[in-house]
């Protein structure tokens, strides 16, 4: 069985499965899926990187789906989007398509002093506390400070609360991020009741399995978008490529003939998964 390396250095045995299964996400149907996977394992040697692996099932991949050729796998899209503001605005249109009320950043009174938080969710009868993190690198986990915080925040709210200092009663706290949490983190969040959301995390039903579900790619998945372009359509309130589909016609200060490039890309994206 030929080994692969990961992205932190280790080693494990190709797992055939696992190529199939991001090949499905970026829109294959299962028999390219599996076909190109076949090919994968007749092409690979010892030792070579996933990444290595991923660029090459996503080449071969274009000689079936050429819309591929446009984009970017999801985890460097999701790295991509700009923190503040635009990737707490992302996850909450990502809640919102999964039938949680929403609401964006709020200040509320603690018992010792105010807190911002990033956003209420609300969801069969419970209302959370979401706080939101996001890296620039994929393989940056949210770390254990991160946790130790917000259990520390949402004490004092309570407390608040309780003492009618708030009218917030939060019956949980939910971390989104676009990785993971450290192995530590997770374990102290698992072990005190805060929930996490993140890269396939929890097992099948992370971020990811929510974005695809609902087709809700970032508007950074595109290959050919810069990052000025980025920020003129996050400026004008598009986040995702439904958002940018939905904007045609529309000025959002970018030139008509570019425009109409992005579009035609975020279709061919977007067709994949209706065919």
């Amino acid at each position: 069985m030929v080994k692969v390396t990961k992205w932190d250095g280790s080693r494990e045995d190709f797992k055939s499965e696992k190529v199939v299964r991001t090949l499905l996400r970026v829109g294959a149907s299962k028999d390219v899926a599996e076909n190109v996977t076949s090919w994968i394992e007749g092409n690979i040697c010892e030792g070579i990187s996933t990444r290595r692996i991923l660029d090459m099932a996503l080449r071969r991949m274009k000689k079936y789906e050429p819309a591929v050729s446009f984009r970017k796998d999801l985890r460097t899209a999701l790295c991509n989007i700009r923190s503040k503001p635009e990737f707490e605005e992302y996850v909450r249109i990502v809640l919102l398509a999964h039938s949680y009320k929403v609401t964006r950043n709020q200040v509320i009174q603690g018992f010792c002093v105010t807190h911002e938080i990033d956003g209420i969710a609300e969801k069969d009868g419970k209302t959370i506390y979401l706080e939101v993190k996001s890296h620039a690198d994929p393989h940056s986990y949210t770390p254990f400070e991160v946790t130790l915080a917000v259990k520390a925040k949402w004490d004092d709210i309570k407390e608040g609360f309780k003492r009618g200092l708030n009218s917030q009663p939060f019956d949980k706290v939910l971390i989104v991020c676009n990785t993971k949490l450290t192995e530590h983190a997770q374990k102290y969040a698992d072990c005190i009741g805060l929930e996490h959301m993140g890269w396939n995390s929890p097992l099948g039903r992370g971020l990811d399995r929510l974005i695809e579900e609902k087709r809700l790619y970032p508007t950074t998945i595109l290959k050919s978008l810069t990052n000025k372009e980025r920020d003129i359509l996050s400026e004008h309130g598009v986040i995702t490529l439904k958002q940018l589909v939905e904007a045609k016609g529309k000025k959002v200060g970018i030139p008509k003939l570019r425009m109409t490039g992005l579009l035609e890309e975020a279709e061919s994206i977007l067709g994949l998964y209706v065919k």
